[in-house]
Protein backbone atom coordinates (compact mmCIF):
# COMPACT_ATOMS: atom_id res chain seq x y z
CA UNK A 1 0.00 0.00 0.00
CA UNK A 2 1.24 3.58 -0.88
CA UNK A 3 1.54 5.81 2.24
CA UNK A 4 -1.07 8.47 1.91
CA UNK A 5 1.90 11.37 2.03
CA UNK A 6 3.89 9.21 -0.98
CA UNK A 7 0.29 9.86 -2.75
CA UNK A 8 -0.27 12.99 -2.10
CA UNK A 9 3.23 13.98 -3.47
CA UNK A 10 2.35 11.56 -6.71
CA UNK A 11 -1.02 13.50 -7.15
CA UNK A 12 0.72 16.80 -6.73
CA UNK A 13 3.44 15.57 -9.02
CA UNK A 14 0.76 14.94 -11.80
CA UNK A 15 -0.90 17.85 -11.66
CA UNK A 16 1.90 20.14 -12.06
CA UNK A 17 2.85 18.23 -15.09
CA UNK A 18 -0.26 18.14 -16.19
CA UNK A 19 -0.39 21.85 -16.16
CA UNK A 20 2.93 22.45 -17.46
CA UNK A 21 2.27 20.31 -20.79
CA UNK A 22 -1.08 22.13 -20.73
CA UNK A 23 0.12 25.75 -20.49
CA UNK A 24 3.46 24.40 -23.53
CA UNK A 25 0.33 23.23 -25.73
CA UNK A 26 -1.63 27.11 -25.24
CA UNK A 27 1.41 28.41 -26.03
CA UNK A 28 1.95 26.80 -29.34
CA UNK A 29 -1.51 27.33 -30.20
CA UNK A 30 -1.10 30.87 -29.39
CA UNK A 31 -2.76 33.27 -30.02
CA UNK A 32 -6.15 31.60 -30.78
CA UNK A 33 -8.53 34.45 -29.40
CA UNK A 34 -8.30 38.18 -29.24
CA UNK A 35 -6.02 39.55 -26.84
CA UNK A 36 -6.61 43.16 -24.71
CA UNK A 37 -3.91 45.49 -24.05
CA UNK A 38 -4.65 47.33 -21.02
CA UNK A 39 -3.56 51.24 -21.40
CA UNK A 40 -3.56 53.29 -17.84
CA UNK A 41 -3.91 56.39 -19.43
CA UNK A 42 -6.79 58.37 -21.57
CA UNK A 43 -7.70 57.99 -25.00
CA UNK A 44 -5.82 60.03 -27.09
CA UNK A 45 -2.95 60.49 -25.35
CA UNK A 46 0.67 59.52 -25.37
CA UNK A 47 0.64 56.30 -24.18
CA UNK A 48 -2.49 55.71 -26.06
CA UNK A 49 -1.37 57.00 -29.51
CA UNK A 50 1.48 54.53 -29.13
CA UNK A 51 -0.12 51.37 -27.68
CA UNK A 52 -3.22 52.03 -30.68
CA UNK A 53 -0.34 51.99 -33.52
CA UNK A 54 1.63 48.84 -32.64
CA UNK A 55 -0.92 47.16 -31.44
CA UNK A 56 -3.04 47.41 -34.68
CA UNK A 57 0.24 46.48 -36.54
CA UNK A 58 1.03 43.55 -34.10
CA UNK A 59 -3.02 42.10 -34.15
CA UNK A 60 -2.33 42.22 -38.57
CA UNK A 61 0.62 40.22 -38.29
CA UNK A 62 -0.83 37.33 -35.49
CA UNK A 63 -4.34 37.06 -37.00
CA UNK A 64 -5.84 38.03 -33.88
CA UNK A 65 -7.59 41.33 -32.77
CA UNK A 66 -5.99 43.64 -30.09
CA UNK A 67 -8.22 44.85 -27.95
CA UNK A 68 -7.68 48.49 -26.43
CA UNK A 69 -8.86 48.98 -22.83
CA UNK A 70 -8.32 52.34 -21.28
CA UNK A 71 -8.20 51.83 -17.36
CA UNK A 72 -7.33 54.90 -15.74
CA UNK A 73 -7.28 56.34 -12.12
CA UNK A 74 -5.02 56.18 -9.06
CA UNK A 75 -1.64 57.06 -10.74
CA UNK A 76 -2.00 54.00 -12.05
CA UNK A 77 -2.28 51.65 -9.75
CA UNK A 78 -6.14 50.50 -10.39
CA UNK A 79 -5.06 48.84 -14.13
CA UNK A 80 -1.93 47.86 -12.30
CA UNK A 81 -3.73 45.67 -9.57
CA UNK A 82 -5.88 44.66 -11.70
CA UNK A 83 -3.29 42.96 -14.47
CA UNK A 84 -1.01 41.95 -11.34
CA UNK A 85 -4.16 39.50 -10.98
CA UNK A 86 -4.95 38.44 -14.17
CA UNK A 87 -4.48 34.89 -15.87
CA UNK A 88 -0.71 34.64 -17.10
CA UNK A 89 -2.06 33.51 -20.48
CA UNK A 90 -1.06 36.11 -22.50
CA UNK A 91 -4.25 37.47 -23.58
CA UNK A 92 -4.36 40.59 -20.97
CA UNK A 93 -1.42 42.45 -21.22
CA UNK A 94 -0.61 46.10 -19.53
CA UNK A 95 1.22 48.86 -21.14
CA UNK A 96 2.70 51.08 -17.95
CA UNK A 97 5.02 54.12 -18.55
CA UNK A 98 8.02 54.66 -15.74
CA UNK A 99 6.09 56.20 -13.28
CA UNK A 100 3.98 53.80 -12.59
CA UNK A 101 6.62 51.11 -12.44
CA UNK A 102 9.66 52.63 -11.26
CA UNK A 103 8.05 55.82 -9.20
CA UNK A 104 4.87 54.54 -7.43
CA UNK A 105 6.88 51.98 -5.42
CA UNK A 106 8.57 55.24 -3.68
CA UNK A 107 5.16 57.59 -3.78
CA UNK A 108 2.95 55.56 -2.00
CA UNK A 109 4.37 53.63 1.60
CA UNK A 110 1.81 50.19 0.23
CA UNK A 111 0.91 49.32 -3.44
CA UNK A 112 -1.32 46.54 -4.32
CA UNK A 113 1.34 45.23 -6.79
CA UNK A 114 4.91 44.59 -6.88
CA UNK A 115 6.50 45.88 -10.38
CA UNK A 116 9.33 43.20 -10.07
CA UNK A 117 7.46 40.04 -9.00
CA UNK A 118 4.25 40.47 -10.45
CA UNK A 119 4.87 41.28 -14.17
CA UNK A 120 6.64 39.60 -16.77
CA UNK A 121 8.35 42.15 -18.90
CA UNK A 122 7.58 41.68 -22.61
CA UNK A 123 9.26 44.81 -24.52
CA UNK A 124 9.93 48.29 -23.88
CA UNK A 125 8.25 49.85 -26.77
CA UNK A 126 9.12 53.49 -26.54
CA UNK A 127 10.75 56.11 -24.96
CA UNK A 128 8.98 59.58 -24.75
CA UNK A 129 11.80 62.67 -25.23
CA UNK A 130 10.15 65.75 -22.96
CA UNK A 131 11.38 69.76 -23.59
CA UNK A 132 11.54 72.56 -21.28
CA UNK A 133 9.15 75.29 -22.58
CA UNK A 134 8.15 78.42 -21.21
CA UNK A 135 5.55 81.47 -21.99
CA UNK A 136 6.74 83.11 -24.86
CA UNK A 137 7.00 86.27 -23.09
CA UNK A 138 9.57 84.56 -20.47
CA UNK A 139 12.93 86.64 -20.21
CA UNK A 140 15.31 83.11 -20.32
CA UNK A 141 15.84 82.12 -23.89
CA UNK A 142 18.70 79.17 -22.73
CA UNK A 143 18.88 76.69 -20.07
CA UNK A 144 21.44 78.62 -18.29
CA UNK A 145 19.23 82.03 -18.65
CA UNK A 146 16.60 79.76 -16.72
CA UNK A 147 18.39 78.73 -14.30
CA UNK A 148 19.89 82.07 -13.60
CA UNK A 149 16.31 83.47 -13.27
CA UNK A 150 15.60 80.36 -10.88
CA UNK A 151 18.60 81.59 -8.88
CA UNK A 152 18.06 85.44 -8.75
CA UNK A 153 14.23 84.09 -6.93
CA UNK A 154 14.87 80.63 -5.12
CA UNK A 155 11.24 79.23 -4.71
CA UNK A 156 9.29 82.19 -6.15
CA UNK A 157 8.93 80.64 -10.08
CA UNK A 158 6.63 77.94 -10.24
CA UNK A 159 6.26 74.78 -13.17
CA UNK A 160 3.25 72.41 -13.33
CA UNK A 161 2.96 68.98 -14.34
CA UNK A 162 -0.21 66.70 -14.66
CA UNK A 163 0.52 65.53 -10.94
CA UNK A 164 3.14 64.63 -8.49
CA UNK A 165 5.13 61.36 -9.40
CA UNK A 166 4.47 62.37 -13.66
CA UNK A 167 7.03 62.25 -16.12
CA UNK A 168 6.96 65.98 -16.18
CA UNK A 169 7.46 66.30 -12.48
CA UNK A 170 10.56 63.63 -12.33
CA UNK A 171 11.91 65.58 -15.28
CA UNK A 172 11.86 69.06 -13.82
CA UNK A 173 13.47 67.74 -9.99
CA UNK A 174 16.07 66.17 -12.02
CA UNK A 175 17.15 69.61 -12.81
CA UNK A 176 16.17 71.16 -9.76
CA UNK A 177 18.93 68.68 -8.12
CA UNK A 178 21.54 68.76 -10.97
CA UNK A 179 21.49 72.52 -11.58
CA UNK A 180 20.75 73.29 -7.53
CA UNK A 181 17.80 75.88 -8.33
CA UNK A 182 14.73 75.95 -6.54
CA UNK A 183 11.52 76.21 -7.59
CA UNK A 184 7.45 75.76 -6.64
CA UNK A 185 5.63 72.85 -8.31
CA UNK A 186 1.84 73.63 -8.85
CA UNK A 187 0.65 70.50 -10.68
CA UNK A 188 -2.49 70.16 -12.94
CA UNK A 189 -4.55 66.73 -13.76
CA UNK A 190 -4.50 66.71 -17.10
CA UNK A 191 -1.99 67.94 -19.74
CA UNK A 192 -4.52 70.47 -21.41
CA UNK A 193 -5.25 72.45 -18.40
CA UNK A 194 -1.56 72.87 -17.88
CA UNK A 195 -0.39 74.02 -21.18
CA UNK A 196 -3.73 76.34 -21.11
CA UNK A 197 -2.00 78.15 -18.06
CA UNK A 198 1.35 77.99 -19.73
CA UNK A 199 0.15 79.67 -22.56
CA UNK A 200 -1.82 82.25 -20.36
CA UNK A 201 1.09 83.66 -18.52
CA UNK A 202 -0.15 81.87 -15.35
CA UNK A 203 2.43 79.63 -15.06
CA UNK A 204 5.87 80.27 -16.32
CA UNK A 205 7.70 77.13 -17.40
CA UNK A 206 6.80 73.42 -17.99
CA UNK A 207 8.17 69.52 -18.86
CA UNK A 208 6.21 68.11 -21.62
CA UNK A 209 5.48 65.51 -24.42
CA UNK A 210 7.80 67.04 -27.33
CA UNK A 211 4.76 65.53 -29.62
CA UNK A 212 2.28 68.43 -27.28
CA UNK A 213 4.50 71.53 -28.18
CA UNK A 214 5.68 70.72 -32.15
CA UNK A 215 2.61 72.75 -33.64
CA UNK A 216 2.70 75.48 -30.62
CA UNK A 217 6.26 75.86 -30.82
CA UNK A 218 5.48 76.95 -34.53
CA UNK A 219 2.86 79.00 -33.67
CA UNK A 220 4.59 81.20 -31.28
CA UNK A 221 2.67 80.63 -28.61
CA UNK A 222 5.44 78.47 -26.50
CA UNK A 223 9.20 78.89 -26.34
CA UNK A 224 11.29 75.31 -25.86
CA UNK A 225 14.50 75.92 -24.58
CA UNK A 226 16.02 72.64 -24.37
CA UNK A 227 15.23 68.33 -24.78
CA UNK A 228 15.52 65.94 -21.70
CA UNK A 229 17.42 63.51 -23.57
CA UNK A 230 20.63 62.63 -24.35
CA UNK A 231 20.80 63.42 -27.99
CA UNK A 232 18.43 66.02 -29.60
CA UNK A 233 15.09 64.88 -31.44
CA UNK A 234 15.01 64.78 -35.51
CA UNK A 235 11.36 66.40 -34.91
CA UNK A 236 13.12 69.57 -33.25
CA UNK A 237 16.74 69.50 -34.49
CA UNK A 238 17.33 72.94 -33.83
CA UNK A 239 16.30 72.21 -30.04
CA UNK A 240 19.74 71.37 -28.02
CA UNK A 241 19.84 69.08 -25.10
CA UNK A 242 19.70 69.94 -21.56
CA UNK A 243 22.83 68.39 -21.35
CA UNK A 244 24.48 70.47 -24.17
CA UNK A 245 23.66 73.34 -22.25
CA UNK A 246 25.61 73.22 -19.44
CA UNK A 247 24.02 71.17 -16.87
CA UNK A 248 26.38 68.03 -17.00
CA UNK A 249 25.33 64.62 -16.83
CA UNK A 250 21.17 65.35 -17.28
CA UNK A 251 19.53 62.90 -19.43
CA UNK A 252 15.92 61.73 -18.65
CA UNK A 253 13.24 60.15 -21.20
CA UNK A 254 9.92 59.09 -19.85
CA UNK A 255 8.92 55.44 -20.98
CA UNK A 256 6.26 52.84 -21.97
CA UNK A 257 6.89 49.19 -22.39
CA UNK A 258 4.64 46.02 -22.42
CA UNK A 259 4.47 43.50 -19.31
CA UNK A 260 2.46 40.57 -18.57
CA UNK A 261 1.38 38.74 -15.52
CA UNK A 262 4.00 36.85 -13.48
CA UNK A 263 3.81 33.26 -14.63
CA UNK A 264 3.52 33.97 -18.52
CA UNK A 265 5.06 30.82 -20.36
CA UNK A 266 8.24 31.74 -21.57
CA UNK A 267 7.13 30.61 -25.33
CA UNK A 268 3.76 33.13 -24.92
CA UNK A 269 6.53 36.09 -23.80
CA UNK A 270 9.19 35.37 -26.85
CA UNK A 271 6.33 35.18 -29.19
CA UNK A 272 4.94 38.49 -28.13
CA UNK A 273 8.22 40.40 -27.89
CA UNK A 274 8.82 39.35 -31.76
CA UNK A 275 5.68 39.95 -32.70
CA UNK A 276 5.39 43.99 -31.32
CA UNK A 277 8.62 44.42 -32.05
CA UNK A 278 8.45 43.31 -35.58
CA UNK A 279 5.64 45.83 -35.52
CA UNK A 280 7.49 48.58 -34.19
CA UNK A 281 10.39 47.85 -36.68
CA UNK A 282 7.27 48.43 -39.54
CA UNK A 283 8.24 51.54 -41.68
CA UNK A 284 4.22 52.48 -41.52
CA UNK A 285 4.62 52.41 -37.31
CA UNK A 286 7.98 54.36 -37.35
CA UNK A 287 6.75 57.30 -39.79
CA UNK A 288 3.65 58.24 -38.02
CA UNK A 289 4.99 57.61 -34.39
CA UNK A 290 8.42 58.72 -35.07
CA UNK A 291 7.15 62.28 -36.75
CA UNK A 292 5.20 62.90 -33.14
CA UNK A 293 8.62 62.61 -31.15
CA UNK A 294 8.30 58.83 -29.88
CA UNK A 295 11.40 57.03 -29.95
CA UNK A 296 10.55 53.23 -30.95
CA UNK A 297 12.24 50.70 -29.18
CA UNK A 298 11.23 47.60 -29.09
CA UNK A 299 14.00 45.94 -26.75
CA UNK A 300 13.63 42.43 -25.04
CA UNK A 301 12.48 40.86 -21.90
CA UNK A 302 15.68 40.92 -20.21
CA UNK A 303 16.52 44.61 -21.60
CA UNK A 304 13.39 45.91 -20.26
CA UNK A 305 13.54 44.15 -17.03
CA UNK A 306 16.67 45.27 -16.29
CA UNK A 307 15.54 48.80 -17.20
CA UNK A 308 12.42 48.05 -15.01
CA UNK A 309 14.84 47.39 -11.75
CA UNK A 310 17.06 50.07 -12.47
CA UNK A 311 14.44 52.62 -12.47
CA UNK A 312 12.72 51.46 -9.45
CA UNK A 313 16.40 52.85 -7.43
CA UNK A 314 17.41 55.84 -9.38
CA UNK A 315 13.78 57.24 -9.86
CA UNK A 316 13.13 55.76 -6.32
CA UNK A 317 16.23 57.78 -4.83
CA UNK A 318 15.21 61.32 -6.48
CA UNK A 319 11.68 60.96 -5.04
CA UNK A 320 13.17 60.12 -1.76
CA UNK A 321 15.45 63.13 -2.04
CA UNK A 322 13.18 65.48 -3.54
CA UNK A 323 10.76 65.07 -0.86
CA UNK A 324 7.69 64.11 -3.27
CA UNK A 325 4.60 63.58 -1.96
CA UNK A 326 0.92 62.56 -4.04
CA UNK A 327 -1.29 64.87 -4.18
Amino acid sequence: MVHRSRRHWLSMSALTLLTGLSLQAQAQGFPDRPIKLVVPFGAGSAVDTIARAVAAQAAEQMGQPIQIDNRTGANGIIAAEAMARSAPDGYTLFMPNDGIMAANPALYAKLPYDPDKDFTAITLTSTVPLVLVTHPSFPANTVQEFIAQAKAKPGALNFTSTGSGSAQHLAMEFLIDAAGIKLTHVPHKAMGAALTDLMAGTIPVMFTGISNVVNLAKEGKVKVLAISTPKRSPVMPNVPTIAESGVAGYGYAAWNGIVAPAGTPPEVVRRLHTEFAKAMANPAVRAKLGGLGFDLVGAGPQEFGDLIRGDVVRLGRLVRTAGIAVN
